[in-house]
């Protein structure tokens, strides 16, 4: 074989190249160099005869098109081995050392016949989130091998998908947008997949304390390195323009194939973020404002990255142009006593002329619990609102959704604002996607419009009407009717 150096490019490639771990994940964004970095995983072992790879995509025609990663690894493994034979036919790569690697597909359960009885020492993935969990599974149940000394890996690329079964296998590295976490180091994983599921673990500790150790336990390791297009420093400097391209895309799009942010892909949903405008401060105005709060008392932790949130939404309506205006949100994951803090200190702020909003769930507990806090606040002077659901989550925002998409909504620029049009956009209201601020919304909305004001008169002074003397036997007229 020629002496060809083959390098990654930046600290993430390096991390995924040599991962030791028996499941390693890479990318999330464009760009990122992925299928480079999937078919340089393979370089380790193509010297060994007893290698036995194969490299799995959705389709034949994604692998075996021009331009398409069997095209791109016969381009680089000739370089390292020109005397390897390419079966095209078979989408089979022999190497003069006996070492075998094929590319197949596997979309459909029936396409599992193409590694049914077969035996891999290297399994490797390309856009994995395209692929069904299961078949994903099936294929790893070929990871076997009693002709390397070599660990026996496998290896996946992927772009964002919250729909792909990935997404449990990434979510601990993501924030409060969907955006992995940049760390220096991107530690290892635990998971045990049974008939109910699947279940993780921070430590081989804890997995293993529950499920045993040694060749037979189901524990398996896994890590997942996010990269994006600065992670491919040779691809840019190819490619100067390509970032403008992906800013000049949709907000959603290009947080997706930019950032590498698991939202779901921009389409016309309840809400979209070119329905209102945007402006720099409050509406000085508006007469009436309420504050509505949806409560959750969940902490982040290192099992639950991502938990609901308490939410407490703002809005404004300035009754003589209709216009209602957001003008703040407030986010917070504590505990009970600090999410109270936040809601009194909130109060004080917004001032004994604004609507409290605090949600009245059909819980016992609960229920008791909100009824105790409004009389707190209602002894300090403040006006509070029980909010008892009587609708689904997405009929009860439909309505502002419908006021946003007629143009009568502003929200104020802020440190918040791009979350919270995040969440409007990117919720469905399943328990797939979070929809705090977009409940506490509907219920600020909802009150600003129960809410009745009577309009002002001025009854006039009788005092200084004159008396008059009726006969009671004459007519009185009356709006040009005369009655008797």
């Amino acid at each position: 074989m020629s002496n060809v150096v083959f390098a990654p490019a930046s600290e993430p490639q390096s991390q995924f190249l040599l991962s030791d771990s028996w499941f390693t994940i890479y990318g999330g964004a464009a760009f990122a160099g992925k299928s480079f970095c999937l078919l340089g995983s393979m370089l380790p072992i193509i010297g060994d005869p007893g290698t036995r790879a194969v490299i799995i995509r959705k389709t034949t025609k994604m692998l075996s098109g021009s331009g398409g990663l069997f095209d791109a690894a016969i381009n680089l493994y000739s370089k390292i081995d020109p005397k390897m034979k390419i079966k095209s036919r078979d989408l089979t790569i022999v190497f003069s050392s006996g070492a075998e690697l094929q590319f197949t597909y596997l979309d459909k359960p029936a396409d599992r016949m193409n590694l049914q009885g077969r035996e891999y020492s290297r399994i490797a993935f390309d856009e994995c989130q395209q692929l069904e969990g299961d078949n994903v599974f099936y294929a790893l149940s070929r990871l076997r091998s009693t002709r390397v000394n070599y660990p026996l890996q496998a290896h996946a690329t992927c772009n964002p998908d919250p729909n792909s079964f990935l997404m449990q296998f990434v979510e601990h590295m993501l924030d409060d947008n969907l955006v992995p976490i940049r760390q220096e180091v991107y530690g290892e994983r635990y998971f045990v997949k049974d008939s109910s599921g699947i279940t993780f673990y921070d430590t081989k500790e804890e997995a293993t304390r529950l499920h045993g150790e040694g060749t037979n336990s189901p524990v398996k390791s896994y890590r997942y390195i996010p990269g994006t297009i600065f992670d491919n420093p040779v691809g840019l400097a190819q490619n100067e323009g390509y970032i403008s391209t992906l800013k000049a895309l949709p907000p959603v799009e290009s947080r997706r194939l930019l950032h590498g942010a698991w939202v779901r892909e921009q389409r016309s949903g309840y809400f979209r973020r070119d329905w209102v405008e945007f402006v720099n401060h409050a509406n000085v105005r508006a007469l009436r404002r309420c504050r509505a709060w949806d409560l959750a008392f969940s902490e982040v932790s290192e099992s639950k990255p991502r938990v609901d949130a308490t939410a407490g939404v703002l809005i404004s309506k300035e009754d003589r142009v209709n216009k209602y205006t957001v003008e703040d949100v407030i986010t917070l994951r504590k505990r009970v006593h600090e999410v109270e803090q936040a809601i009194f200190m909130t109060a004080e702020r917004d001032g004994r002329d604004c609507i409290i909003s605090l949600p009245l769930d059909p819980g016992a507990t609960a229920g008791a619990y909100c009824k105790d806090l409004a009389r707190r606040l209602g002894e300090r002077g403040f006006t509070v609102k029980l909010t008892r659901p009587d609708r689904g989550k997405l009929q009860r925002f439909l309505p502002f959704a419908s006021v946003a998409e007629a143009g009568f909504v502003s929200v104020v620029r802020a440190d918040w604002t791009e979350d919270y049009i995040n969440e409007l956009e990117q919720t469905e209201f399943t328990s797939k996607t979070f929809d705090d601020r977009a409940d506490a919304t509907s219920d600020a909305f909802f009150h600003l419009n129960k809410t009745l004001i009577l309009p002002s008169f001025s009854l006039p002074d009788l005092s200084q009407t004159p008396a008059y003397s009726v006969n009671p036997s004459s007519s009185i007229p009356v709006s040009g009717v005369t009655i008797p």
